[in-house]
């Protein structure tokens, strides 16, 4: 039998994809693994009304936060203050409570055994402002605490009074409860976080450094549980945050001819400005399909429907297509690459008049991928016009650490979010915004950012936004979470007879998955 060159190419062709399906197939079907259900845990005698009554009131401090001090109202946070001291006998007769730099508070729960480092949960007490004009837009006013049969609502319900008030409710039922630490507590809470933190967090974790504390992780506020990330038919995934990006605001600046708007000289200092803006936001820093972001997809495969499943098993074969659906939706577009946002232009007096200069301002959020100076590169590169003067303003800073997720901690947090939320499954991510996390990285390396709210696309717009809220049972979960990812790394119950809680090598006492 004679076989011509064009049949054995068909054969072969034949036998290549043949071969290439086998092989997308078995790496499909070895991305299908489920995670063990974690056994069951117990929070008997959580006071949950009690606890949104009390996070009700907290929500009606308006501890807003500006970049014009002159408008931070220091009563507010000084009656938010006494209410929470008020409000958490326990917490207060049990843990040392300092107030550092007038309005922030960092609590101190002492362990027992010193050879255990410490450990720190951190969240904020201030919230953004109310956009002027949009009151009149929420179903409830931003700052009444409304509680529906389903919800409370207002500023500070998801971003982040209730990351506060729930680490405090943690506290006060393990205090309830006869838990004491084997290892030292801090909870710290910066009073400025939505300004960058400076007065607060950074404040803390100077006292905490002088002091000569490590800690061994942290827990800041951070990603939450997303529904419906990718497909309406994908499980909800818990995205803990193992990095945050870098933050960057350059000034673009150019001067040109000016004069009366009806002789005019060329092109207008405008003009230029905004054809440099629209090269910048036309030509963004390349995205990567690597990294923090590979490890998220791959976690989250064996959960995902299967065209999903089967292009992250092989991105060897699909990396382009999954890398072009992923660019297409905003929020995963900004994990992938430093975004290019332009903020603030401001150029001309009047309509008539031709403006001699032209400023504009462009915010970056640095991926861990890039460096400051390398976004400051392209965007030279990019404009590479003489006329165009650049300028780095303050604030800036590098993407931060990445942290492990072989780490002990990382592996027990995993275990206390299933331990409460059975039904999902948990990768780390990347933090695209900035939080009061990057001011503790001198403290320790293991720092993780996770805020245990379920949201979805439609939750979005509302922390920072209109009608921000949270539900009954998710915030009575977050509580239930805090005090879990305490009893797993850090507290033990007392000894009673002659069977109590051994402390394991967390320094916990209940840690089985």
């Amino acid at each position: 039998m004679i076989i011509t060159s064009l049949e054995y190419s068909f054969y072969l062709l034949l036998v290549t994809l043949l071969g290439v399906g086998l092989v997308v197939l078995t790496r499909t079907i070895m991305f299908t693994q489920k995670a063990r259900t974690p056994r069951d845990v117990s929070f008997s005698g959580l006071d949950i009304q009690g606890a949104v009554q009390r996070l009700s009131q907290a929500i009606q401090f308006k501890t807003v936060s500006t970049q014009d001090q002159h408008g931070f109202n220091a009563d507010e946070f000084r009656r938010q203050h006494a209410f929470i001291q008020e409000s958490f006998p326990r917490v207060h007769q049990h843990l040392k409570r300092e107030v550092i730099n007038e309005f922030s508070l960092l609590y101190t729960w002492q362990g027992n055994d010193e050879k255990l480092k410490p450990v720190m949960f951190t969240s904020h007490l201030d919230v953004v402002p109310v956009e002027p004009g949009t009151e009149g837009d929420w179903e409830y006013p931003p700052f009444s605490g409304h509680i529906t049969d389903t919800h409370v609502y207002g500023r500070g319900t998801m971003d982040v009074q209730c990351g506060v008030m729930g680490l405090l409710e943690a506290v006060e039922w393990l205090l309830e409860h006869g838990y004491k630490p084997a290892r030292t507590i801090y909870l710290a809470f910066g009073h400025d976080e939505e300004v960058d933190g400076i007065e607060g967090a950074m404040k803390i974790a100077e006292v905490l450094e002088r002091r000569g504390v490590e800690l061994d992780y942290l827990l800041d506020e951070g990603l939450v549980i997303a529904h419906n990330l990718l497909s309406q038919k994908q499980e909800p995934v818990a995205l803990v945050a193992i990095a945050e990006k870098g933050y960057l605001s350059l000034e673009l600046s150019v001067e040109s001819e000016g004069g009366h708007s009806s002789v005019p000289q060329g092109v207008t200092s405008i003009g230029i400005l905004s054809g440099a803006i629209h090269k910048l936001e036309s030509n963004p820093m390349a995205g990567h399909l690597s990294g923090i972001m590979r490890s998220t997809f791959e976690t989250m495969a064996p959960r995902l429907p299967i065209p999903y499943r089967s292009a992250i098993a092989n991105l060897w074969l699909f990396r382009k297509l999954f890398q072009n659906r992923l660019s297409a939706e905003p929020a995963t577009n900004a994990a992938m690459r430093t975004t290019t946002a332009t903020t603030i232009f401001d150029s001309g007096i009047k309509e008539n008049l031709i403006p001699t200069q032209a400023k504009a301002v462009v915010n970056f959020r640095v991926h861990p991928h890039d460096t400051i100076e390398k976004v400051i590169a392209h965007v030279r590169k990019t404009v590479e016009d003489p006329r165009i003067k650049i300028r780095k303003l303050d604030g800036y800073i590098e993407p931060s650490p990445v942290s492990d997720t072989n780490c002990k901690y990382y592996k027990l947090l995993k275990v206390s979010i299933r331990q409460v939320f059975n039904d999902v499954s948990v990768s780390p991510s990347l933090m695209v915004g900035a939080t009061d996390a990057r001011h503790y990285t001198h403290l320790t390396k293991n720092i993780y950012r996770f805020l245990p709210i379920r949201s979805d696309a439609s939750d979005l717009d509302r922390v920072h936004g209109t009608n921000e809220r949270i539900t009954i049972d998710n915030y009575a979960d977050m509580i239930r979470f805090y005090i879990q990812m305490m009893r797993n790394t850090a507290v033990v119950l007392p000894r009673t007879d002659s069977h109590s809680t051994k402390v394991n090598l967390f320094g916990a006492g209940d840690t089985t998955a």
